[in-house]
C-alpha cells in the first residue's frame, strides 16, 4: 500500500524512489489488536461450549427450534408465499445472529466499494467540472506585469483583433495571502475589467443550488474550498494581506463552485478603494470562434510582441489534469479489490458454517425428494436476502464514508467533487451482488456432495 499511495502522490510532488521500512511499533500494535480480537472471540465461543454438560457435548448439535414470525400475522402476504419462501422467512429469524453478521459484513463491503468508485469519480471529474462548468473561457494569455497600463491596453486591443478570437476580457490576476480566524491561505486575486461580462468567461455560481453570483463593490466572492479552509460563510469578513503588509478586510458576498486552486474575485472599484491603486490587467481571457486551430491561434497571439509571456488553452490543461489524476486509479482499485475479497470471505465463511451446522437437515430434505438446485436455493436464498439488506445498508453507509475519505484526502489547493454519480451506486451494488452469486455457485457444488445417509444416522 505505501508504494501505491506514494506513487499516486507523485502527480503533485517530486518524490524520490519510495522507501517503506517496517514500522515495528505500528506492526506490533496492529498484531496485538488482531490477536486480542481473535482470542476474545475464541474464548467467548469456548465458554459457550464448556457451559454445557459433557453428555450434551457428546451429542450432535441440535438445530434451533423454529418459531412463528411476525410476518405470519400478515395474512394477505403470508398466504401468497409458497412452502420454500415460508421456510426461508422462518430460517432468517431462526438464525438471527448469522443473518446480522452477513448484513454487517456485506454492508462494509458495499460501503468500501462505493467509497472506491465515489473517490474515483470525485477525482476524475475535477477536470470536467473546473474547465467546463466554472472556467468557460477557452484561452488565457499572460502578459508581462511590468508593462504600463497603456501598453497592456494596447495588447488587449491587438489580441481582440486576432483571427479566431470571439471575445476577450482583460483581468488583473495576482497571488495574495488571505487570513481567516485561524489560517492563512495563498490565493489568486482576480479582478475583471468588466465585471458584468465575467459570466461569459468564468461562471460564478453556488454549487448546490446553481444560483448565479454577481460581483459587487461591497464585497468579494470566494470559492467553496477557500471558504472551508477559512471557516468563512456568506456575510463573514476575511482579510486580504496587501504585499505592503497592510491588512485589507473585505466581506464575503458569495461562495462559488470551484475545484482547482483558490480564488478571490473583486470589482475594479473595490480594488482601487482597498489597495489604493489601479489594477493592472495583465491577464487576457479569450473565447475562441468555432473550428479555430489552437496551435495557429497560439502562434498569432505570441507574435503580438515580447509582452506576451504565455498562451494557455483550457483544453490542454484539462487533458493534463485528467492524465495526472488518472494515476490515482491505483488507490481506487486497491480499495475495490480489498472490498471484493472481504465480501467473498465473509459470505463464504458464514455460508460454510451454516451448511456444516445444518448438514443433517439438508441431508433429510434431499431424502424427502429435493433436487440439488432446490437444496442450493434453500440455503442461498437466505444468504441472498441477507446480502440484499446488507447492500442497501452499505449504500447508505458508503455515502458517509466516501465523504469522510475525500475530505481527508484533499489538499488545500484542490476540492474533490463532493457529489457521487448514480453509476457509482449501481457498480457498488452490482459488484457486491456478483460476489454473492460467486459464493452461491461455490456452495452449489459443495451441497451436491452431501450424503443422504447422514439423515439416517442415529443422534445417539
Amino acid at each position: 500500500f505505501p508504494f501505491v499511495i506514494i506513487n499516486a502522490y507523485r502527480i503533485i510532488y517530486e518524490i524520490p524512489n519510495p522507501v517503506a521500512p517496517v514500522h515495528w511499533g505500528l506492526g506490533i500494535a496492529c498484531a496485538v489488536v488482531a490477536l486480542l480480537c481473535m482470542c476474545l472471540t475464541t474464548l467467548a465461543a469456548c465458554k459457550k461450549q464448556t457451559d454445557e454438560v459433557p453428555s450434551q457435548l457428546m451429542r450432535p448439535k441440535a438445530p434451533k427450534n423454529g418459531k412463528r414470525v411476525l410476518l405470519e400475522r400478515v395474512g394477505f402476504i403470508w398466504r401468497r408465499l409458497n412452502f420454500s419462501q415460508k421456510v426461508t422467512v422462518r430460517n432468517l429469524f431462526r438464525y438471527k445472529r448469522r443473518v446480522l453478521m452477513t448484513i454487517v459484513g456485506i454492508a462494509g463491503c458495499t460501503a468500501l466499494l462505493l467509497t472506491g468508485f465515489g473517490l474515483r469519480y470525485a477525482i476524475s471529474s475535477i477536470g470536467d467540472k473546473q474547465y467546463e462548468k466554472v472556467f468557460v473561457y477557452d484561452t488565457m494569455v499572460s502578459l508581462d506585469d511590468k508593462l504600463s497600463a497603456s501598453e497592456l491596453s494596447s495588447y488587449a486591443r491587438d489580441a481582440a483583433g486576432v483571427e479566431g478570437v470571439a471575445g476577450i476580457l482583460p483581468a488583473a490576476s495576482r497571488s495574495i495571502d488571505v487570513r481567516g480566524e485561524n489560517k492563512i491561505v495563498s490565493v489568486t486575486l482576480m479582478v475583471p475589467q468588466e465585471p458584468e461580462e465575467l459570466g461569459a468567461y468564468i461562471d460564478l455560481h453556488e454549487r448546490a443550488s446553481g444560483e448565479a453570483l454577481s460581483l459587487s463593490d461591497s464585497g468579494v466572492i470566494i470559492n467553496e474550498k477557500l471558504a472551508r479552509l477559512l471557516d468563512a460563510d456568506e456575510g463573514d469578513s476575511i482579510t486580504l494581506v496587501n504585499p505592503s503588509g497592510r491588512p485589507v478586510p473585505v466581506t464575503v458576498l458569495g461562495i462559488s463552485e470551484n475545484y482547482a486552486m483558490n480564488y478571490v474575485y473583486m470589482t475594479p472599484a473595490l480594488y482601487r478603494q482597498e489597495f489604493r491603486e489601479a489594477p493592472l490587467y495583465s491577464t487576457l481571457l479569450l473565447n475562441q470562434a468555432e473550428g479555430v486551430s489552437e496551435s495557429a491561434l497560439s502562434e498569432d497571439l505570441l507574435a503580438l510582441g515580447d509582452g506576451v509571456l504565455a498562451v494557455t488553452h483550457t483544453s490542454g490543461i484539462e487533458g493534463t489534469f485528467d492524465s495526472m489524476l488518472g494515476s490515482l486509479n491505483a488507490i481506487v482499485w486497491v480499495i475495490i479489490v480489498s472490498a471484493g475479497l472481504l465480501a467473498f470471505v465473509v459470505l463464504y465463511n458464514l455460508a460454510n458454517i451454516n451448511v456444516n451446522e445444518r448438514i443433517r437437515e439438508l441431508a433429510t430434505i434431499k431424502v424427502l425428494g429435493f433436487y440439488d438446485r432446490e437444496v442450493t436455493g434453500y440455503i442461498t436464498r437466505e444468504n441472498n436476502i441477507s446480502a440484499f439488506f446488507g447492500i442497501v445498508l452499505g449504500l447508505f453507509a458508503g455515502v458517509w464514508l466516501e465523504r469522510f475519505v475525500i475530505r481527508t484526502a484533499e489538499v488545500d489547493a484542490v476540492m474533490f467533487a463532493p457529489d457521487i454519480a448514480w453509476y457509482c451506486f449501481v457498480f457498488a451494488g452490482l459488484l457486491t451482488l456478483l460476489f454473492t452469486l460467486a459464493v452461491d455457485v461455490v456452495l452449489h457444488f459443495q451441497l451436491k456432495k452431501i450424503d443422504m445417509v447422514e439423515s439416517l444416522k442415529s443422534v445417539e
